[in-house]
């Protein structure tokens, strides 16, 4: 299937009918997105859930402007097409991504910012589970609280994303 193809095509996603329990999650049929300009469109392999994501389908966590109303903030998968001033070395590249909603879905989109390289000692599954909490790790702690080698840094709630 060519991208051009691919990106006229339906697919399979997991929508939030009404707030609850998982039993509200429902399988419905929506167009594939497009990336636009700075984004990657990833054919998903694995999806990570998150508290957002349970907070979201329970009906307490309003979908921000502009994100996708599908759940699902992290994935993993294949690149199979490029928005505009994306480097063409991306294209077919297995990647793990922080999303703007969608990835409880064939496809999405991501930021190519917010997509890093599938580690080679991880799973395309497990590699699902590492951005959310990377990128927050990493902004908390070498972004904001500008952690240097040498340092000493205590994490509560070692049994969380965070702390793993």
């Amino acid at each position: 299937m060519t991208v051009s193809e691919l990106l006229q095509k339906e697919m399979t996603a997991v929508a939030i009918s009404e707030p609850g329990g998982p039993e509200v999650l429902k399988p419905v049929t929506v167009e594939v997105p497009q990336p636009d300009s700075g984004e990657v469109l990833i054919q998903v392999a694995a999806a990570g859930v998150n508290r957002p994501d349970v907070v979201q389908r329970m009906g307490f966590y309003p979908v921000p402007p502009g994100a996708s109303p599908l759940p699902g903030l992290e994935v993993s998968g294949t690149v199979v097409a490029l928005g505009e001033g994306v480097e063409p070395e991306w294209m077919g590249r297995k990647i793990c991504a922080l999303t703007n909603g969608g990835g409880y879905a064939e496809f999405c989109v991501a930021p190519i910012g917010q997509c890093l390289p599938v580690p080679e000692s991880l799973t395309m599954t497990e590699a699902a589970a590492l951005p959310e909490t990377l990128f927050t790790v990493w902004g908390n702690l070498f972004n904001r609280g500008f952690a240097r080698e040498g340092e000493t840094v205590l994490v509560h709630g070692g049994t969380s994303g965070i702390g793993t």
